[in-house]
């Protein structure tokens, strides 16, 4: 018997927990939603362009890549679920042998392959698929980092990430949401608390209620939103609050934006109270 198994943190069952906060969360935010809001098959149509901009300005390695590339191997196959637009890949790519970049959004993977030509990367398979994978492919590290929160059955995406791995399973995320941030804005326009979607430390016990023996360390936490402008912040902003076309909604938002970000050092606007640390779950896949 696994002892894992007996490990319930007080007896509470963490995965239909889980499923109650990602329910909530989400019938609250369709509650909310304007009639006039601009709904996309791919949530990231007209926004992955501006997500990679942001993820370009955080610098690499980040705490994240600096906690995991003492483990890594040259030989490594490196699964990387849910990549995005490659924050992670170009340096990944450049300590392991082969990367296996798995990522459904069509906006995001088109940033993807972007990413990977202007950095000149040629050690990158793309995988359109979501996760779990129909063919499922094995490699000796396997990561995915925030893309959990957006899970609704955590248990069959965390064993598919356990048994695709053969030495490392790592997990990279906010102690809470990152959009959690974001909840002022949602409160001012919306006129109630944006309830939580689920993060590490759910995540860590489901890890735990589904026999993984995970671990947990505390890294620094970069600021999860960064704006090159009031406008751009205002774009991001009405997606976030699931906002149709208005100017007077527009009016509000810039209103919004000047109370309730600042300028950062590097000229960006940011929310004024961000996380100090995120955390890394990590552990040994369980049929190693």
């Amino acid at each position: 018997m696994n002892p894992f198994t007996s490990i319930n943190t007080g007896g509470i069952d963490w995965l239909a927990r889980w499923r109650e906060m990602y329910d909530a969360e989400r019938a609250q935010g369709e509650a909310a939603t304007d009639p006039a809001f601009r709904r996309q098959n791919d949530c990231w149509t007209g926004r992955a362009e501006r997500f990679a901009a942001t993820s370009r300005r955080i610098e690499q390695p980040d705490a994240f890549m600096q906690l995991l590339a003492p483990r890594l191997r040259p030989t490594d196959r490196v699964l990387d679920v849910g990549a995005g637009t490659g924050r992670y890949v170009p340096f990944l790519a450049q300590h392991v042998a082969e990367v296996i970049a798995v990522e459904p959004s069509p906006a995001m993977r088109t940033e993807l392959e972007l990413t990977l030509a202007r950095e000149q990367v040629t050690n990158v398979q793309v995988c359109p698929e979501n996760w779990p994978l129909r063919e499922p492919i094995q490699a000796e590290v396997v990561l995915s980092a925030h893309v959990v929160y957006g899970v609704r059955e955590i248990g069959p995406f965390l064993a598919a990430l356990d048994a695709a791995a053969t030495r490392l399973c790592v997990l990279f995320l906010g102690l809470k949401h990152p959009t959690a941030v974001l909840a002022p804005f949602w409160e001012r326009v919306h006129g109630e608390p944006r309830l939580p979607l689920p993060a590490a430390l759910e995540t860590l016990a489901v890890c735990h209620q589904l026999g993984l023996p995970a671990n947990l360390e505390l890294v620094s936490a970069v600021r999860p939103f960064r704006f090159a402008g009031v406008e751009e912040a205002r774009e991001e902003l009405q997606v976030r609050l699931r906002l149709g076309p208005d100017p007077q909604r527009e009016a509000m938002l810039r209103e919004a934006i000047a109370d309730l970000l600042v300028t950062t050092p590097e000229g960006a606007l940011a929310p004024r109270h961000g996380p100090s640390h995120a955390a890394v779950i990590w552990w040994t896949p369980t049929s190693r």
